[in-house]
């Protein structure tokens, strides 16, 4: 009797652990976020809201249908805090998603698949909060975060999604502190990180997983680009994604920027070109900011970088994709001067650089201009 009561205790274990990690293990729902997610990287957003629809109609009650719709919303609507009326539903699909996976996780605290989508859910909360300059708010979303992050990092061999939340954990962990002095005393409350091993994870990313692939991809560029001044590198992720998605608007501003930076500028051209022609402002701003630069270095016209570089500061940039490009105008801003025999104007230039940038190359030109 005991013998049948602890195989029935057992069957009903590896039952509960299959019905909550159905999506991820299930071939065919793998096959349909992947399917999915290369109509929505590609703009189709009606075909891939009819493959998520169907994820939704076979798992009612999983978040995963709510996750991947918040992800369309933002990409839909992009940049989201220029629509206000789409922010309402883009929260309303993540807040959805994060009541689903806490549910699974009251059944099973240890239930990997719902660990990874409330990690997923509050990534893009505390996004969203950060976007919105809410920062002690994202702050608090990052803290609940962090017991998931945890797990995530203890979990990249069981589950390759982990792989994403990991890399860039255990590189940020290392790297954020550097060029942030401000918040190395608070850092003893974390986890150790480990600079070269998110680099590895944040490659495996773009190779091993299917949800996060894409942003993988993304941020290994741009990590690259920002912290590990290799754009070289930087470009090796980008022809991916472009290959792929050859009109992904996010994608095209990366292109541009990188190309721009190895002094590719014909080709940056191209799509310097695209990003002109679109209403966003952010899109505007990146594309005055790369039409400046081009000015500058491969025409050596210094007036008409300038007339380039000034329009673009009158526009807003965003935290998360273009601060570091208003850096950018601002250190070449400052290059001009220096050329026009102006030291003062020089300097101010350099240190509004300084103070926006996180880029490390573009704090190294702009520290030795302030000497």
């Amino acid at each position: 009797m005991k013998k049948l009561f602890f195989s029935l205790l057992l069957l009903n274990t590896l039952f509960v652990l299959k019905i909550h990690a159905q999506i991820l293990s299930d071939p065919q729902a793998r096959q349909q976020i992947q399917i999915g997610l290369e109509k929505m990287y590609s703009y189709d957003f009606k075909e891939s809201a009819d493959t998520f629809l169907r994820l939704k109609t076979k798992y009612p009650q999983h978040p995963v249908y709510y996750t991947l719709m918040a992800i369309q919303t933002e990409l839909q609507y992009f940049p989201l805090k220029e629509y206000p009326s789409h922010q309402k539903t883009y929260l309303a699909y993540l807040n959805q998603s994060r009541a689903l996976a806490e549910a699974m996780l009251d059944k099973n605290e240890d239930d990997i698949e719902a660990n990874f989508f409330e990690l997923a859910t509050l990534g893009y909360l505390a996004a969203y909060d950060a976007d919105n300059q809410e920062f002690m708010k994202a702050v608090g979303v990052a803290k609940k975060a962090y017991t998931y992050l945890k797990r995530g990092l203890e979990w990249t061999e069981k589950q390759p999604e982990f792989l994403y939340s990991s890399g860039i954990y255990n590189y940020y962990r290392i790297e954020y502190p550097e060029t942030h002095s401000l918040i190395k005393p608070f850092m003893f409350f974390f986890a150790d990180g480990n600079k070269k091993l998110g680099l590895q994870q944040l490659d495996l990313a773009t190779r091993k997983t299917i949800f996060v692939k894409n942003e993988a991809t993304f941020y290994a560029g741009y990590v690259y680009m920002k912290y590990e001044s290799n754009p070289h590198k930087a470009l090796t992720y980008n022809n991916i994604l472009i290959e792929k998605y050859p009109d992904n608007l996010l994608y095209q501003m990366q292109r541009a920027e990188i190309l721009t930076a190895v002094g590719k500028y014909e080709e940056a051209e191209v799509y310097v070109d695209k990003l002109m022609k679109q209403k966003g402002v952010m899109f505007q701003c990146a594309a005055h900011i790369f039409k400046g630069i081009q000015a500058e270095k491969e025409h050596k016209d210094d007036r008409l970088a300038e007339s380039y570089l000034l329009k673009a500061l009158k526009m807003p940039y965003d935290e998360r994709f273009t601060k570091d490009y208003h850096a950018v105008a601002y250190l070449s801003l400052a290059r001009i001067a220096k050329r026009a025999g102006q030291p003062d104007k020089m300097k101010e230039y350099a240190k509004k650089a300084s103070k926006l940038a996180e880029y490390k190359s573009t704090l190294a030109e702009a520290k030795s201009l302030l000497k």
